[in-house]
């Protein structure tokens, strides 16, 4: 595996972490350079494509299905922004995107700040099983008993700290005027966590999980508190793994509209995809999460269109002199084909939207890329309908388009999944 700059060796960070196949340590130091480059590759309407455009290998016949969705306190799942700061290398700050959909779903997507493509690592977790894609690799490394057990120990200590004290059965465990309130909980898939409160009317300040056969595995500890979806959440708190500091890691964002269909969380290789092997495939994809603002279009046709997107982007103001315009409009579609409605991209590092400016969240959609730009059809829109996943549910279609002297140089039509459990 490569690494720039000053990093470490992957080893020290996966003796931290005691879990060998865990590399979460991947490549650092981007110049200013990289970081425009960072923004400009935001603008894709897909994140991390070397991860979605691999064509899948045979599925796995041990594939175990995930149960089916259930909400909590009225919620499907969230998606939490942090950023992280390993003890191993304070001067690479990493970013980390955890989404989980309850139950048993969760995904990590981590990477260091302003990164290449590329470079990021990914945990996936379906069910009982969790799997590791490497930075660079299209192909994920399934973990095995122990470490499937400590991979999945640590996305739920995770995930309990986010939604406590909802989602498991905690049982008092200890009461102690010196260490205070100590709560346990059970894990089917094996351990058990652990939270520690001055009182029992007040948020945990440490949690921690065990090995089955008791012995402590990791800890979260120092967490601060603030107001979040389901009540108190943490706020920050500091990683720690065999009595070692890994990592100090602050929450900043919070997201519960969850619309990822089932393979999000599954690695590339074992989704699959409605087509592949044709000159354009249609292709499952990730969108990101990102801003953007509406605007009605008078234009009646597709030529007339693409000229008002132009005007209408060329007036805009990214109301932040850190953002930009995506130049590349975005259209809604009728069914017919025809666009309905502009959608003008914002790109920036913000977590919140500037004023004017809406927050589109992340979701699963089919994809479908021209290179030679071609516009689409009923005809077209009916063909990635009819490739839905089944158990899913489909919003208005969208097309991207990358313009060239006024032309479209390239075009990508979009149709937006979500899980028909969610209702909506």
């Amino acid at each position: 595996m490569a690494h720039l700059g000053d990093t470490p060796p992957v080893r020290v960070m996966r003796r931290l972490l005691r879990l060998p196949l865990l590399t979460l340590c991947v490549a650092c130091g981007q110049d200013a350079s990289q970081q425009d480059a960072k923004i400009k590759a935001q603008a894709e309407e897909t994140r991390a494509i070397e991860e979605d455009s691999s064509a899948p290998e045979s599925a796995d016949s041990t594939l175990i299905p995930p149960p089916r969705r259930r909400a909590i306190l009225g919620v499907y799942g969230f998606t939490a922004r942090s950023n992280i700061r390993f003890e191993a290398m304070p001067n690479s700050p990493h970013q980390l995107s955890a989404t989980y959909a309850f139950p048993d779903r969760a995904r990590w997507y981590i990477e260091p700040a302003n990164a290449k493509r590329g470079r990021r690592s990914v945990r996936y977790r379906s069910g009982p099983q969790a799997w590791e894609l490497p930075p660079g690799s299209s192909e994920a490394a399934q973990y095995q008993g122990e470490q499937a057990t400590r991979a999945l120990l640590q996305l739920e200590l995770r995930r309990v700290a986010m939604l406590w004290p909802h989602g498991l059965d905690w049982s008092v465990s200890a009461t102690d005027g010196v260490d205070g309130v100590l709560r346990r909980a059970e894990l089917v898939t094996g351990g058990h966590l652990s939270a520690r409160s001055s009182t029992a009317d007040t948020p945990p300040s440490s949690f921690f999980s065990h090995l089955p056969d008791g012995s402590a595995f990791e800890e979260l500890r120092n967490l601060e508190w603030t107001d979040g979806p389901f009540g108190p959440r943490p706020a920050s708190w500091q990683l720690v793994s065999g009595g070692t500091a890994v990592w100090t890691e602050s929450i900043e964002s919070v997201d519960t509209k969850v619309h990822f269909v089932d393979s999000h969380f599954l690695p590339p290789h074992l989704r699959e995809l409605p087509s592949q092997g044709e000159v354009d495939p249609i292709l499952l994809v990730e969108v990101p999460a990102r801003f953007r603002r509406r605007r009605s279009l008078s234009a009646q046709t597709w030529e007339a269109a693409l000229a008002e997107a132009e005007e209408a982007i060329a007036s805009t103001g990214p109301g932040d002199p850190s953002a930009l315009v995506d130049p590349s409009p975005v259209f809604e579609l009728g069914p017919d084909g025809l666009p309905r409605t502009l959608l003008i991209r914002l790109i920036s590092r913000e977590e919140t939207p500037p004023k004017g400016w809406e927050m589109a969240h992340g979701e699963s959609a089919l994809s479908r890329l021209s290179p030679s730009g071609e516009l689409p059809t009923a005809a077209s829109i009916q063909e990635l309908i009819d490739a839905k996943p089944e158990g899913t549910v489909n919003g208005a279609a969208r097309l991207r388009v990358t313009l060239l002297g006024g032309e479209v140089e390239t075009s990508q039509l979009i149709l937006p999944l979500s899980p028909s459990a969610l209702g909506d």
